[in-house]
């Protein structure tokens, strides 16, 4: 099947201005696509994600516009059939609220968005290093205060699709021609030492073992047209947890 000229798919999503959706046959050529495993995942957590990714499968994001999760998905609430599920707080603690679990839907959107080459307008690394994703290569999402936002600056729309199985997590953007360049990520990674913690007792028993954590540096390789683009996307840090034991302090 022909490619659908560029100029009809303007005039058909441009002018709708917000993100929308159409069907697939018009978008024809994959941009950037990512997948996660869901194999650890809750029953809570996964219900979760099934339910997100209901508001954001094949959503049209259009030439120029921006692609907000928090203002596609809405509010995660019991009302709209979300789950309590654990979620990681500032503190690095686990809290369940309703639609824990929808942060590795954001983070498998992001990084396909960044392989298709989108720009990144706002994103969040969680608090500590999650299992999902690469440190540096996660975003979190948090009511309306921590939003997912990925613009397409390209004079094509583009096409989210989101495929959920078992096991596996794969969000997809296809565009209705191919893409002109490639898009390599690199994160270099240095490992952050826990602190150890002793409280005052008898014996020396660990109480919490303590992980690595890190600070990154993601960068994104373009490559177009036999020209090279060397983009900085983010510097986060994910503190260690610290190790505490009892004991008697030094």
């Amino acid at each position: 099947m022909k490619s659908i000229p560029a100029i009809f798919l303007f005039l058909l999503f441009f002018s709708i201005g917000q993100p929308t959706l159409a069907a697939d046959d018009a978008f024809s050529h994959i941009w950037g696509g990512f997948s996660t495993s869901l194999q650890l995942r809750s029953d809570q957590q996964r219900h979760n994600t099934a339910t997100a990714a209901r508001d954001l499968n094949q959503v049209i994001i259009a030439p120029g516009s921006t692609f907000s999760f928090n203002e596609r998905v809405g509010a995660r609430d019991t009302g709209k059939g979300y789950r309590a599920a654990p979620i990681i707080t500032a503190s690095g603690l686990l809290k369940d609220i309703p639609g824990g679990g929808i942060c590795q839907l954001a983070s498998t959107i992001y990084n396909a968005g960044l392989l298709a080459g989108m720009q990144v307008v706002e994103r969040h690394p969680h608090s500590r290093t999650v299992g999902h994703v690469p440190p540096g290569r996660d975003a979190t999402i948090a009511s309306w205060r921590k939003d997912l936002k990925l613009k397409n600056p390209f004079p094509y729309p583009l096409q989210l699709r989101i495929v959920l199985n078992q096991n596996r997590l794969t969000t997809s953007l296809y565009g209705p021609v191919e893409k002109p360049f490639t898009a390599e990520l690199n994160v270099s990674r240095t490992r952050l030492v826990p602190d150890t913690v002793v409280l005052n007792s008898n014996g020396a028993t660990p109480q919490q073992t303590g992980a690595s954590g890190f600070s990154t540096e993601t960068r994104r390789i373009i490559k177009e047209n036999e020209q090279v683009r060397d983009e900085l996307i983010s510097r986060d840090i994910y503190p260690a947890p610290s190790r505490i034991m009892t004991g008697t302090s030094p």
